[in-house]
């Protein structure tokens, strides 16, 4: 079980069409069908019913779905701490990025260096 297969299965259970919400993440309607068959496979459970007019969830699929909303959830907040981390390391590692072309600028006593004549 991984990420993908919980956001599909929610946004299958969601939308309640396999290809509402493939074009909702940005995948193809047979990727999104294999996502699902790789999750019913590792839990060994029918999570939708199929048909023309869609995909309903099951009672199993039923059953699942506030635990899969509550780690897809969980993959969001993961994902935003270490983005909020990344952006503040960057910011970071621009302010010494300036600090250290100053100091160069700058004698060992903190007095601007003259300008080298030729």
């Amino acid at each position: 079980m991984d990420e993908r297969q919980f956001r599909a299965f929610v946004s299958i259970a969601e939308t309640g069409r396999m290809d509402l919400a493939a074009e909702a993440l940005g995948y193809s309607q047979p990727a999104i069908s294999y996502q699902i068959k790789c999750l019913e496979t590792s839990l060994r459970a029918k999570l939708f019913t199929r048909d023309s007019t869609g995909a309903r969830l099951t009672t199993q699929g039923q059953m699942l779905l506030p635990a899969a909303r509550a780690v897809v959830t969980l993959f969001d907040s993961i994902k935003q701490t270490f983005d909020s981390r990344d952006a503040t390391k960057t910011v970071t590692t621009r302010t010494r990025a300036a600090g250290t072309r100053a100091a160069a600028r700058t004698t060992a006593v903190g007095r601007p260096r003259k300008p080298v004549e030729h």
